[in-house]
């Protein structure tokens, strides 16, 4: 299909087996892909089709019952397959580096993560601990961390700030090629959109490969060159990434495409593929997508297709390219996908009938909810307060969904589980139906907790790994007394079925470890909507499932919402989501809602600077949308110590004199000016000597005089930002010069009109 002579990293009839006790498991069977010089691939599917295998097996990680079992992988010309020990780990960080999916359990807890930098590099080169920490320093100025957290051990990091030492480390011996697994998929937007484009314009500086796996098709768009999707351990199909997610060749991809939601583009239905991947242990003899391809012949069943050239650049392993037109036009249709899972019988049942009629009204009211988690103060012991949920003043309709979006740290779960009675309100009101929650005991709260269930993010940690999937989704029957016998065995198959498990029966005796993520996740549900509650907050409950998967499970959400007249708080950071799911959208910053409203309205207009932040750091599967990239925006402050008047402003690009600016902020302005310059520190030191935080203002020693500290805060503040500089007031005292700030008050919510608000001094209220 095209030239690989010049190719950086070349991978040819790669096969990797498992060996089991019940024979090889073909995890990767027969790939051929490769990556010119400074090009970044993506590598994407479902989970269970082979991507970090694969990769796994480039850099020889494999477990121990993992074997490469045919196939080369050369790099610059080099086959990797044949090398063992000391020669294959000189390969490893210094021409391929690895950034693995969890940076926490990639970095050591009890290192400092400097050390674990110049750990890695001396272990491939001579270099003195000195010169290491220098080399690091430049490596975390690079990816936008203040060279002082070298010092911190992993804990005193936030995630965001993890991952990207891990990518700092991956860097630090300027390797050609770089393999990322699945690098933002624990990460809020903002986290993701940042990390993504500080690797984009690390690997454009130093001109490094990119070999980039995950399931979101919407990362790889906004990110990579080119493309190939894997499913069943072969590639179906390779190219240009716009080209082959705007017009795509294989229905895997086109079912992939369909899958995902969007936000810049109209909004459509999601339309979710129907089963599972194959069993790769017997493998089907045909093409690996047959069972769930709409198109399927008995061709397609038999004899598995080649990858053959479809245009410049671009493979298809399909026996039929010639009809993509026609393939393209069905698979956008619901249709063809239920027939699909009509014939693997995973059909949709239809319209849900509730075992009574749905309830109408308002079904939640919360005003100023408040919670605060203690904290010691140190040696001092003076307590200090987390302000996770503070001022939230929200309702809830019948047959509703409430979306919470909002970064981690912005207190969208806290508030869900207060919602359900699984945290204590430290202040504030929580009426359901009209009933006080707070005073709940005994029978009047088993009540409660009959008609308000919950779905965790997590299905692997949600599930009793002892149980049945049927004493599962019982047990709530079983503890409000309200069936036994055929009756509740009745009403758990119900259930079952109504999550999309079927046939019931299938899954009614199997263990949660036997089942999918998606179907772990299905059965979560089935427990929540067992008891038909009058609202469910579901907390990210679809961050952690495959793409097709993920569609099916918002469907669900609808379905209950539109059938059953279940209320949801859906809890997300993924704005688009929210938007093919949502009624009304409530946008959380720092435990205070900024803006809500009807989510097509939060969307279009995204009155609050903050909503359009989050707008901005949401990649966009449409080929046709390029967004830039988004390195700026900092990240979330401690709720521990909140900052002054607007919570926002220190990340806001339109932040006012009036918004709040305070002493931290100036600190933060000269970290940022030694991120930028190595040599700020040092004359930072000779210029302003002691800077100590006095509350809101910023005390200065001073020791060559006001007017160079003057002309360098100044400067600082004006690149940071100019309303910052207008904000400040110097004053000098007691021989020290002084920087003061005006206290100000968090800016409430003003009317829009239409049931929209916004709390930002740039929104004229509705008179």
């Amino acid at each position: 299909m095209s030239d690989t002579s010049k190719a950086l990293l070349d991978v040819r009839d790669l096969a990797v087996h498992y060996e089991t006790g019940k024979g090889p498991v073909k995890a990767v069977d027969g790939i051929d892909f490769f990556i010119r010089p400074g090009e970044a691939l993506g590598l994407v599917g479902e989970s269970g089709c082979g991507k970090t295998t694969a990769a796994k097996a480039i850099l020889k990680l494999l477990p121990p019952n993992g074997l490469i079992a045919e196939g080369a992988i050369e790099v610059e010309g080099r086959d990797l397959v044949p090398l063992t020990g000391e020669a294959m780990r000189r390969v490893r960080w210094k021409d391929i580096a690895w950034i693995s999916q969890a940076a926490m359990n990639a970095l050591d807890p009890v290192y400092r993560v400097g050390d674990q930098i110049v750990e890695a590099m001396q272990a491939h080169i001579e270099i003195s601990r000195e010169d290491g920490l220098a080399r690091a320093a430049d490596l975390f100025r690079a990816v936008g961390i203040d060279p002082s957290r070298l010092s911190a051990f992993p804990h005193e990091m936030s995630g965001g700030m993890k991952q990207r030492a891990v990518i700092a480390m991956a860097m630090a011996l300027e390797p050609k090629l770089v393999i990322a697994d699945e690098p933002t998929t624990a990460l809020d937007v903002v986290t993701q959109a940042q990390i993504l484009a500080r690797l984009a314009r690390l690997r454009r500086e130093r001109g490094m490969s990119l070999l980039f796996i995950t399931h979101d098709i919407s990362v790889v768009v906004q990110t990579c060159d080119r493309v190939a999707v894997m499913y069943g351990g072969k590639i179906m199909e390779t190219g240009p990434v716009r080209e082959v997610f705007g017009a795509p060749f294989h229905p895997y991809t086109m079912g992939l495409t369909n899958a995902f939601p969007t936000l810049e583009g109209a909004q459509k239905e999601l339309i979710s593929i129907p089963g599972s991947p194959p069993d790769l242990l017997n493998p089907p003899a045909g093409c690996r997508f047959a069972e769930r391809c709409p198109f399927a012949t008995d061709l397609c069943r038999t004899e598995a297709p080649a990858l053959q050239a479809v245009g410049p650049d671009r493979g298809a392993a399909c026996h039929y390219p010639d009809r993509v037109e026609e393939f393209r036009r069905v698979a956008a249709t619901n249709q063809a996908w239920e027939e699909v899972g009509s014939r693997i019988g995973a059909e949709i049942e239809g319209k849900l009938v509730p075992d009574h009629a749905p309830a109408s009204g308002e079904v939640l009211r919360v005003e100023n909810l408040q919670r605060y988690f203690d904290v010691s103060g140190g040696m001092f012991g003076k307590t200090r307060h987390v302000h996770a949920v503070d001022g939230v003043s929200l309702n809830l309709q019948a047959g509703e969904i409430l979306g919470l979006a909002g970064e981690s740290g912005s207190g969208k779960t806290t508030t869900g589980e207060v919602l359900v009675k699984l945290q204590e309100p430290t202040a504030g009101t929580i009426l359901s139906e009209g009933e006080d929650i707070q005073a709940l005991r005994g029978r009047d709260l088993k009540a409660f907790r009959r008609r308000a269930q919950m779905v965790f993010q997590d299905p692997y940690q949600t599930l009793n790994p002892r149980f049945t999937i049927a004493d599962i989704v019982g047990e709530p029957l079983k503890i409000h007394r309200l069936a036994r016998g055929d009756a509740l065995r009745t009403r758990v198959h119900q259930a079952l079925e109504r999550a999309g498990l079927r046939p019931a029966a299938l899954y009614m005796e199997r263990f949660p470890h036997e089942l999918s993520g998606g179907q772990r996740q299905r059965v979560a549900i089935a427990r929540a909507i067992v008891l038909e509650p009058r609202f469910i907050v579901a907390d990210e409950p679809v961050s952690m499932l495959d793409v097709s998967i993920r569609a099916g499970v918002l469907n669900l959400m609808r379905r209950f919402r539109d059938d059953l007249g279940i209320s949801f708080v859906y809890v997300s950071h993924d704005l688009p989501t929210i938007r093919y799911v949502a009624d009304r959208t409530a946008i959380m910053y720092l435990g205070q809602v900024v803006e809500i409203g009807p989510t097509e309205t939060v969307i279009r207009e995204r009155r609050h600077p903050y909503t359009q932040l989050l707008i901005d750091a949401s990649p966009e599967p449409d080929p046709d949308v390029v967004k830039p990239p988004l390195e700026a925006a900092g990240e979330i402050p401690s709720a521990i110590d909140v900052p002054n008047g607007c919570r926002f402003h220190t990340r806001c690009p339109l932040a006012t004199p009036l918004c709040g600016w305070e002493a931290r902020d100036v600190l933060a302005a000269l970290s940022d000016a030694v991120i930028r310059d190595a040599n700020a520190r040092a004359t930072q030191d000779e210029v302003l000597g002691k800077t100590t935080r006095e509350g809101l203002d910023l005390k200065i020693e001073a020791p060559k005089g006001r007017a160079p500290a003057e002309a360098m805060l100044r400067e600082a503040m004006a690149a940071k930002h100019p309303s910052l500089a207008e904000a400040a007031q110097f004053d000098e005292a007691g021989g020290a010069l002084y920087l003061r700030f005006d206290a100000k008050e968090p800016f409430a919510l003003r009317d829009l009109g239409g049931g929209h608000a916004a709390a930002c001094i740039l929104v004229d209220p509705v008179r």
